[in-house]
């Protein structure tokens, strides 16, 4: 099964998982065929952005890699799994929206999920998670290791390793202001939003002031939102946000992912978290 063309406009057809037949599925050549899973938690954005903005994101990047793929290896078989709307946020948990499960959850999830398919000889994997908190990049990387110990796979997770790295920042285009406090409902997100769906980002983030916190502080480790005083749910300026930064920033997370998937099929050692980043999960020994 090839990627088809949609009733021939010059866009590429995603081939969704749940759409398929099993004999489908069954027919295709394990050697070429990629899934990519997005998954990332519903989650509170400031009384601005929705509470779907990592999903959606996640999701949304995964279609467009597997187009920018497609392009380049026309006889890879690129699947769409179904996104999965889970993932560790205890920070915003204390906001209406926000479902957080354990790490635990996450692994199990992420390791089921691919020794299913592993299970029936598929061996190449996409994780696409826009949600950056270390606690659901453990689960997530803990369950790639597990199904990677118990079958023949890769799995990769792109966005983590660019993200940790800082890459944004060193290669982000002048915006005029210091973007390093930018967390969460900020600037970067809201300007994704306004690029990615305008309609869904309530108009009064234009008079939002800015509000920073310093979220990797051993002072904040552990603790909610409101427990530290962020009393609307976002750290940064979204009033800020400028849609052809989001332009930008999206197609940062597409190119990553697509990339990163043409560096796996070529037998590529992927992108890795960085040290401090490992040592910070590692030593998160509280979350199970």
């Amino acid at each position: 099964m090839k990627t088809a063309k949609n009733n021939g406009k010059n866009e590429t057809k995603i081939i969704q998982l749940e759409e398929l037949s099993w004999k489908q599925l069954d027919a295709l050549d394990r050697t070429k065929t990629i899934v990519f899973i997005p998954l990332s938690p519903l989650e509170e954005h400031g009384p601005h952005l929705p509470i779907g903005t990592d999903l959606l994101t996640a999701r949304d990047a995964a279609k467009e890699a597997i187009r920018l793929v497609s392009k380049k290896k026309p006889d890879l078989t690129l699947i769409l799994f179904p996104a999965i709307p889970l993932g560790y946020s205890k920070m915003a948990s204390d906001f209406p929206g926000t479902v957080s499960t354990q790490v635990h959850t996450i692994k199990m999830i992420v390791s089921d999920v691919c020794c299913s398919l592993a299970k029936f000889g598929f061996k190449y994997f996409v994780i696409c998670t826009f949600h950056m908190d270390l606690g659901h990049l453990k689960g997530i990387y803990g369950g790639m290791n597990k199904a990677m110990k118990f079958h023949d796979i890769k799995v990769i997770e792109p966005w983590g390793p660019y993200f940790h790295h800082k890459e944004v920042e060193k290669r982000e285009p002048q915006v005029g202001f210091d973007t390093k406090k930018e967390v969460h409902a900020c600037f970067r997100e809201t300007s994704l939003m306004n690029y990615q769906y305008p309609y869904l980002v309530d108009p009064s983030y234009k008079n939002l002031q800015s509000i920073y916190r310093d979220l990797y502080s051993p002072r904040v480790l552990g603790k909610t939102f409101k427990e530290i005083g962020i009393t609307e749910g976002y750290v940064g300026s979204p009033a800020r946000a400028d849609s052809d930064y989001g332009r930008w920033y999206f197609s940062q997370i597409v190119e990553t992912y697509a990339q990163s998937t043409l560096d796996m099929v070529e037998g590529k050692k992927p992108s890795e978290l960085p040290k401090k980043s490992q040592m910070l999960m590692r030593s998160m020994f509280w979350l199970k």
